[in-house]
Formats: C-alpha cells, sequence, structure tokens
C-alpha cells in the first residue's frame, strides 16, 4: 500500500535501536550529572577555576568548621588538664550551671555538696564511658534499695549489702508479705525470704510503691518504715566519688543529695557524656601533631602533607595553634598574616565580622566567627585559613581540584545528553505506539506469537525474566575488581547493561501490550476471563440458581432455616419410629430437597416481582418484571404489574404533552403579541420624530412609550421563563470566571445603585474562582438578580456581596434590606408573576427570580432564597473547575 512505508520491518528495526541507543545514553548522561553535581559541581561554574567556584569555597568552609571544633576540643582538655590533681566537678555545681559541655569552664572545681568526682578520673572514665554504659548488664550488684525514715530522710544500700546486713542480723526486717501467694514463707532463711521478695517485686510495674517492709537498724536502733527497690539505669562505677566508697556512700552522707539518688545517677550521666563529646573532638595532643586522625575523610593535615594552612592566635593568652611551624610565633603574629594575604585564596576572621576579609568567592566568615565565638573564651583572636592554589601537595584538595577541572567541563554536556536523549527515547516511543501491530500491506493488527499467550503469563514472563537478569546483573558488578577509584567505569558500566537490557525487555511487553490493545486482546486473552468463563459453563443451572439465591439472601436463608429445623425434627421422629428404614428415608430426603428447591424459587419470584415494584415506585415507568422464571399466580401478578407501568408511563406522558401544549400555547401567544406591540413601539417612535408642540400630545406619547416598553419586556419574561422552565434553551457551556463576570455586572449597576443610594460592600476570594456555564446565560441570571435589589431594596442601605471557594464550590451571596415588608415565603418569591411589593407599583414582571432560578438550575447550579425579617439573601452556587 502506498504511503505505508513506514510500517515497514526494517523501518521499526531502525526505530528500536534509536530508541535503545537513545534510553540507554539518557541513563548514563543523566546519571554522571548527579554523580558530578554531588561533588559539588553546579552548572553555573562552567568557565571558572577551581578556586573560584562554589565546591571549593565549601570544602574550605568545612575544614575551617572542623579545626575549630578539634581546636576547642583541644582548649577545653588543657583547661580541665591544667586544673591540678585535686581539682574536682561537684554534680551538684554542674547541675546548677546548666549541665552542658559549655558549662564546664563556670565551674570552682571544688566540692561544694559532698558529691564530686576527681576531673583526673572523669578523663579517665570518660574515654571508655559510651562502650561500659551499653554493655552493662543488670544483677544482683546494680539493684538499689532505698529504706526511707519517720523524719523523711533517706538511706541506700545496694542489694547485696543490704543482704548480707539482713542476714547478720545488723538490719531486722518485718516483711510485708500481701503480695505474696507462697504458704512457707516463713519457714526460709532471711536470705531467701529477701530474694522471694525480691524476684515477686523487682520486675513488677509496681515495685518502686511496694513497700518491702519494716526495717530496724540495730546499729543506729533506726527505724524504717518504707523500704523499697529502686530501678536505675545500669552504672559501671569504675572511679568513687571525693571521700567515699560508692556514689550510694556520697549520697547517704550528703544533705543535699539525700534521698534524691535517682538524680545523681542523672547528673553524673551527663557529666560523664559531655567528657566524652569533648574527648571524641580533640584529636591532637598539642598543636604540632597530626589532625588526619579526625580527618580521614580529607587527609592529613600536618605540614608538607597538605595545602591548606591554618593559624589561630588567642591574643588573651598569646597562644598560637597552626600547623606550620614558620606561623608558631607569636611574636611573628602580624608579619605570617602579611604572607597568608598574599596567597591567591586566603581567609582571617577577626571579633569584628567588619574586620574579616578573604578572596574567595563567596565565602561566608560569619559561621566561624559564630563558632569561635561559641567554643572559646577569648574575645580576641585571629583565625586564618590559607589554600596553595598550584595544589603542589597531593592531598585530598589537590584530587578535588583535578576531578572539578575534569568533571566541570562534562556537566552542560552530560545534562544536554540527557535531556537530547530522553527525547529521542520519547519520540520513538510514540513512532513505535503508532506503528505496533500494522503492516505496509494491509490495515489490519498483526499479532506474534508471544502476543497470543494469556496477558497474565507474558507479564509475568517479562518481569520475572527482567527480574532475574537484574539481580544477576547486580551481582556480577558487585563482585567486579572495579573499586571506588573507578566510580565513574562502574557507573557507565551499570548503566549500559542494565538500561539496555531494560530496555529491550520494556519494549517486549510494552509493544506487546499495545498490540493486544489495538487488536482487543487484551481482556479476551486474559487467564483471569478464561478461568470466569469456564467456572460459568461448568456451572450450568446451578449459577442460575446461586444467582436467583444471591437476591435479597435473607429472605433464601430464613427459608433453608425453617426447612433445615423442619428436615431435622422430620429425620428425628423418622429415626425413632421406623428405625433402620432406609430406602424410605432416602425418598423422603428427596422430597424434601425438592421442596426446599420449589420454596427458594418461590421465594426469588417474589423477589422479583418485589424489585419490580420498587424500580417502578421510583420512576422507572419502563421497566418490565421478567416473567420468563415465574410460575402460577406468580406470573400473573408480575403482568398486571407490568400492565401497570404502562398506564402510568402513558399517563405520564400525556401530563408532559399538555404541559408542552400550554408552553407552545404560551410561546405563540407571546409572539401574537409582540408582533402589534413592536408596530406600537415602531409608530410611537415615528411620532417622536416628528417633534409635536402641544404638550399634551408629548405627554401622551411617553405615556404610551413607558407602557408599550414595559409590555415588551413583560412579554420577553414571558417567553424566557417558559422557555427556562422547561429546560427548551441551548447552552454554550465554558469556563466563566466568576469574580470577574460578578464584578463586570456590579460595574453595569453602579449608576442605579447611585440613584437608589445603595451602597455595595464586596467581599471576594482570592482564589481562582472558576465554573462551568454558559456566559449569556449567567450574566441574565445575575442581571436580574441586581435588578431585584435595585427595584425592591430599602434606599440608603447597604447591600453585601461574598464570592467564596470552599470544598470545590463556588457560592455566590447577595443580601440586600427590602423597603416592603416581605410576609411571604422564600419559595413562593421564586414562583412566576410573585413579585416583592404587594401593590404591584414597581416596573417588575414577577419572572425575574423565576428566570434566574431556572437558568441556573439548567446549567447544573443551584439557586436558594433566604428571607429573615426584611433581610433578603440570594446564594447562588456552582461546582468549582479545576
Amino acid at each position: 500500500m502506498k504511503g505505508k512505508g513506514y510500517r515497514s520491518s526494517s523501518v521499526k528495526a531502525i526505530w528500536i535501536v534509536i530508541a535503545h541507543l537513545a534510553a540507554v545514553a539518557a541513563a548514563v548522561c543523566a546519571a554522571m550529572f548527579v554523580m558530578i553535581y554531588q561533588t559539588g559541581i553546579r552548572l553555573d561554574d562552567r568557565g571558572k577555576s577551581y578556586t573560584e567556584s562554589e565546591a571549593f569555597e565549601k570544602q574550605v568552609s568545612n575544614r575551617g568548621s572542623d579545626i575549630l571544633v578539634s581546636l576547642a576540643a583541644q582548649d577545653d582538655i588543657n583547661y580541665l588538664k591544667n586544673a591540678g590533681s585535686s581539682a574536682v566537678i561537684d554534680l551538684a555545681e554542674f547541675e546548677e550551671k546548666g549541665n552542658t559541655r559549655d558549662s564546664i569552664r563556670d565551674l570552682s572545681l571544688k566540692n561544694t555538696s559532698g558529691l564530686a568526682y576527681s576531673v583526673s578520673d572523669l578523663l579517665e572514665w570518660g574515654k571508655d564511658w559510651e562502650a561500659n554504659y551499653y554493655e552493662g548488664v543488670y544483677d544482683e550488684d546494680s539493684q538499689v534499695i532505698r529504706c526511707e525514715s519517720s523524719d523523711g530522710t533517706s538511706h541506700y544500700f545496694y542489694r547485696t549489702d543490704f543482704k548480707k546486713m539482713v542476714a547478720d542480723g545488723t538490719l531486722k526486717i518485718n516483711y510485708n508479705t500481701d503480695f505474696l501467694e507462697e504458704d512457707d514463707f516463713e519457714s526460709k532463711t532471711e536470705s531467701e525470704k529477701l530474694d522471694t521478695v525480691a524476684d515477686e517485686l523487682y520486675y513488677r510495674y509496681t515495685s518502686q510503691s511496694e513497700n518491702i517492709g519494716n526495717v530496724t537498724d540495730t546499729r543506729t536502733n533506726t527505724e524504717y518504715p518504707g523500704c523499697f527497690f529502686v530501678e536505675l539505669s545500669q552504672l559501671d562505677e569504675k572511679f568513687a566519688p571525693q571521700g567515699a566508697e560508692n556514689i550510694l556512700d556520697a549520697v547517704n552522707k550528703s544533705t543535699e543529695w539525700n534521698g534524691r539518688l535517682e538524680d545523681a545517677y542523672k547528673e553524673l550521666f551527663t557529666l560523664l557524656d559531655c567528657i566524652r563529646a569533648i574527648q571524641s573532638d580533640e584529636q591532637f595532643n598539642d598543636y604540632e601533631t597530626s589532625l588526619a586522625s579526625v580527618f580521614h575523610s580529607v587527609g592529613d593535615y600536618t605540614e608538607g602533607s597538605t595545602n591548606l594552612t591554618y593559624l589561630f592566635a588567642d591574643k588573651e593568652t598569646q597562644t598560637i595553634y597552626t600547623n606550620k611551624k614558620a606561623y608558631s610565633s607569636y611574636a611573628q603574629l602580624e608579619q605570617n598574616l602579611e604572607k597568608i594575604f598574599k596567597e591567591k585564596a586566603y581567609a582571617v576572621v577577626y571579633p569584628e565580622l567588619s574586620k574579616c576579609v578573604t578572596n574567595i568567592p563567596d565565602a561566608d566568615l560569619q559561621v566561624w566567627n559564630h563558632t569561635i565565638d561559641q567554643s572559646f573564651d577569648t574575645k580576641n583572636f585571629v583565625f586564618a585559613v590559607s589554600v596553595d592554589t598550584k595544589f603542589s601537595v597531593a592531598d585530598s584538595m589537590a584530587d578535588e581540584a583535578e576531578n572539578y577541572e575534569t568533571y566541570s567541563k562534562l556537566m552542560f554536556p552530560m545534562l544536554a545528553g540527557a535531556i537530547f536523549g530522553s527525547v529521542l527515547w520519547l519520540i520513538g516511543m510514540v513512532w513505535l505506539t503508532v506503528t505496533a501491530g500494522r503492516k505496509p500491506e494491509d490495515e489490519e493488527i498483526h499479532l506474534n506469537g508471544f502476543d497470543r499467550w494469556y496477558t497474565e503469563i507474558a507479564a509475568g514472563a517479562v518481569i520475572g525474566i527482567w527480574l532475574a537478569g537484574m539481580i544477576l546483573s547486580g551481582t556480577l558488578i558487585a563482585n567486579s575488581s572495579l573499586g571506588y577509584s573507578h566510580v565513574v567505569v562502574t557507573v557507565i558500566v551499570t548503566c549500559l547493561i542494565c538500561g539496555t537490557y531494560t530496555m529491550a525487555w520494556f519494549l517486549i511487553g510494552y509493544l506487546s501490550l499495545v498490540r493486544r490493545i489495538k487488536a482487543g486482546t487484551l481482556w479476551k486473552n486474559s487467564l483471569i476471563r478464561t478461568v470466569l468463563k469456564w467456572i460459568g459453563k461448568c456451572s450450568g443451572k446451578l449459577a442460575d440458581f446461586a444467582r436467583a439465591f444471591s437476591r435479597n439472601t435473607a429472605e433464601k436463608i430464613k427459608v433453608l432455616l425453617v426447612g433445615g429445623a423442619f428436615l431435622f425434627l422430620q429425620f428425628l421422629i423418622i429415626g425413632c419410629v421406623f428405625s433402620g428404614a432406609g430406602v424410605f428415608l432416602l425418598a423422603l430426603m428427596a422430597v424434601d430437597v425438592a421442596a426446599i428447591i420449589f420454596a427458594i424459587r418461590k421465594a426469588d419470584g417474589l423477589d422479583l416481582i418485589m424489585d419490580g415494584l420498587k424500580k417502578i415506585s421510583d420512576g422507572e415507568l419502563q421497566y418490565k418484571i421478567k416473567t420468563d422464571t415465574l410460575t402460577g399466580k406468580q406470573k400473573v401478578m408480575a403482568e398486571y404489574i407490568n400492565n401497570i407501568g404502562s398506564g402510568l408511563d402513558a399517563a405520564v406522558e400525556n401530563s408532559l404533552k399538555k404541559e408542552r401544549m400550554q408552553t407552545e400555547l404560551i410561546t405563540n401567544v407571546s409572539h401574537d403579541l409582540k408582533t402589534p406591540l413592536t408596530s406600537i413601539i415602531n409608530y410611537v417612535d415615528l411620532m417622536k420624530r416628528e417633534n409635536p408642540t402641544d404638550p399634551k400630545i408629548q405627554e401622551y406619547l411617553r405615556i404610551l412609550d413607558e407602557k408599550s416598553q414595559r409590555l415588551k419586556v413583560l412579554t420577553e419574561d414571558v417567553v424566557e421563563a417558559s422557555k427556562a422552565s422547561t429546560g427548551n434553551i441551548k447552552l454554550e457551556m465554558n469556563d466563566i470566571d466568576f469574580v470577574e463576570m460578578v464584578q463586570q455586572v456590579i460595574g453595569e449597576f453602579e449608576e442605579k445603585f447611585q440613584e437608589k443610594n445603595l451602597t455595595m460592600m464586596v467581599h471576594f476570594t482570592d482564589e481562582p474562582s472558576i465554573i462551568y456555564a454558559d456566559g449569556q446565560r449567567m450574566w441574565r441570571v445575575l442581571e436580574n438578580v441586581f435588578g431585584n435589589v435595585v427595584k425592591y431594596a430599602m434606599e440608603g442601605t447597604r447591600v453585601y456581596a461574598e464570592i467564596s471557594n470552599r470544598n470545590k464550590k463556588v457560592t455566590f451571596s447577595l443580601k440586600n434590606i427590602s423597603a416592603q415588608s416581605l410576609n411571604i415565603s422564600a419559595d413562593e418569591l421564586t414562583e412566576r408573576f410573585i413579585r416583592g411589593d404587594v401593590a404591584r407599583n414597581t416596573e417588575g414582571s414577577g419572572l425575574g427570580l423565576s428566570i434566574a432560578k431556572s437558568l441556573t438550575e439548567l446549567q447544573g447550579g443551584e439557586f436558594k432564597l433566604y428571607l429573615d425579617g426584611d433581610l433578603f439573601k440570594v446564594m447562588i452556587t456552582f461546582a468549582a473547575k479545576k
């Protein structure tokens, strides 16, 4: 067939290759673009050197921040180490100062509450604090018992010590056995009694509130009416407090901490965690050693191993921290800073931000300034960082510069390649979709063998094979020898293999799906459809019976229950009276089954009749009850009902016919009235042009003109009301900006409002308020509503117009105060020829609101009136168009 060569197999093969190559190229380019972007390189870095790029600024900023954190930690550690061997940290003072890392420098390093730890012990304890804290085991040694005296003071015991003192008689205990279930408790030894109580209480939620019993300390004759277990976190007490054997001993002796063991544990944990955090940030013992341990991700910061030089000078203590020996003298600080200022990339931070200087583009030195202010005590400092932009040292910054020079040139080509490949792939897919299943010689849809497989099996085969191949490819790539240094090669190889493989199976599945849809075999060749058809064929009469049973199932179940109960009693009686009459029982069973089936069929026939009556009563007058399965009186009843439906349908049709005749009569009469009325208007106009001088003639003409115009409006309103009420109007529906239309109508009525001294108050929503309506008819609705306000609103009052957009509905409301008292209902005002003034002295025809309501409802909207005393409100609602 001429002009159909694009459907040939060779052209399709070319486009398949193009789609493959485009998809793989787009995947490779997109992956490369993302990888380059993650390194910090941006599109606007094109044409810039590495030192001018955003990536360089971020690297320098991050390295400077890391150095400051490490220096601050070293400063804190030096402060603690230089405090002296007698220095301690008091937990109460630590709590009072805010129990944070920054509050350590505010401590007096003296024992003020009786619970304090040596600074040297805390530094040693903090090194392995986290490991010891999380690896602790909850055992008997860690359990604590609190004994409370009558004066409110408390004494704490470790359970093991408490147990020994009970055993040797130092502590006498009268146990509370209300919660125990054992009868032989009194026969146990004191240690066994305590273990029994502990095992019962320790793992109960109420263990802290359950009194173990009354305890007496025979050494001091102290009575403890309350004795409780205390649930505490595990503590490997590696060091003891100053002047005490353990933390319990210190708490028992301290008046400030008495009864507050839980708080003491909490403060000790917090303090150790602060010490551990400081030590983890400290990366060197003195400023001449390496920072490589903390900066393992960016390299060694010792002199000769990095292109970055840092210098931190505390002018208050005249201390220098630097990784360059030539800069270590405080006396040479200014000369060294001058050397840094001569570098091609430097940043120098002072306490005043206005004095901070840098030649690194877009560098934000405020971050460093804030870090120093928060982490160091000094208020007079200089922090400088410089970078050897020649990158003479082969460190991580040199690697970053080399990568930048390589990949910054590729970023835009990769983005362009990804976009071009995606567009080309999309064009290829559209082409293949259009030509799928077509051949040049005819217009038929041609299916191959794979297209005739069951739809679900074909989809499962494509997805399964693709998934297996992807898992295998991923395993091979993961086990390959390509390491991190060959990440680019890894990305390209992965995209090539996975992209080509994925695209191949995608095209197989996608084009087969397109051919099936075009041929209409997607559902036809479905395995589910085949199974359903097989079930339908096998069921036969059973399926018909099941469908009948599914209608009004409750009634069928009632029949089964009654029949089942009857059968049970029947067979029970027969079994007792006629034992051994097997043949008789079988025959009786067959009769009973037939009777149940007959009853169910009758119940189903009754359901059909009930459904038919419901549908006819709901207005489906054409509905006919199927009488094929009905018999006897049910069939006769159904035929009578069908005839009733036909009669009702005829009656309704006759009623509609009469209403149409009335409408046509109104239309025709209105047309007959308009013809002479038009002539009267035209002749009045001609007479006015003659300019008669008699004033009486002028007055007669004015009255004729006024009355004829009013009669014309009334005639047109009658015709439009008739058409609107019967729906005999052709609508041209479009998207309309409701807010804009209302504003235009308000503008049209502005002069009329001014004449009646009416003030318009407008409140419209800022959200888009688009509705789907006929613009011309909607204008007439708004014109009638606003005209009604002009005619009947009380002069000198306000008129409120509002548009809201809520719950996917656009609602317009118009409120005004009526000049006449409204002694009729809101529904009556929308009836034809009903007017707001009883005397009927206004120009209205009484059809405006009726026409507005009919036109609104014809367009799918809602028109409602509300009356509250003399307040008149109109609400028009349409569905909001997205």
